[in-house]
């Protein structure tokens, strides 16, 4: 089951745990001045097994992409994605910080409450060229299904003339599965 906006899992009767795949959002990339604008950092992915009761429902709540910033002004983060599974087990997938200066953001970071793989998103572009810095991309596309091109990737930074916007920030991805 995939969620692309914020929603809730129903357990099924004997099922005692689900894997659960999360990225969070990007960040949006900063916009340009006489230079091309910096990329916003892709945001972190978690591989978790999460403990499930039946009857105790799963929030699933999907980070935002971070906006992409005017002129000469650094995007927005995205936010984190989080399936808590209302026992005390919350699996984080950060979202991506947004670029500062000529400094590409720095990619989010994922977290498991037990057994799991996280991986940190990717960085983004460098600016300060004439050519639009690229933002992060997720270091994982999905151990399941591959998550929509969308999910979790850094907004580029504005092209290098003055006055152009960074790109947002993709929104968080979330599959659980049993």
């Amino acid at each position: 089951m995939d969620f692309q906006s914020d929603g809730q899992f129903a357990p099924p009767a004997g099922v005692a745990s689900v894997f659960v795949q999360a990225w969070g959002a990007g960040a949006g990339g900063s916009g340009s001045d006489i230079n091309s604008g910096s990329g916003g950092g892709a945001g972190g992915f978690a591989w978790c097994v999460l403990a499930v009761q039946a009857g105790t429902p799963v929030t699933v709540d999907i980070g935002a992409g971070g906006a992409g910033g005017p002129a000469s002004t650094s995007g927005q983060p995205g936010t984190s994605s989080t399936v808590n599974n209302g026992l005390g087990g919350v699996v984080t997938a950060q979202g991506g910080l947004a670029a500062t200066g000529n400094s590409g953001g720095v990619g989010g970071f994922g977290s498991c409450p037990g057994q799991g793989t996280t991986r940190q998103g990717n960085i983004g572009g460098a600016g300060g060229t004439s050519i639009p810095a690229p933002g992060g991309r997720p270091a994982v596309d999905g151990v399941i299904q591959p998550a929509p091109a969308f999910a979790g990737i850094g907004g580029n930074g504005g092209p290098g003339v003055f006055g152009n916007d960074g790109g947002p920030g993709g929104p968080g991805y979330v599959v659980i599965w049993w």
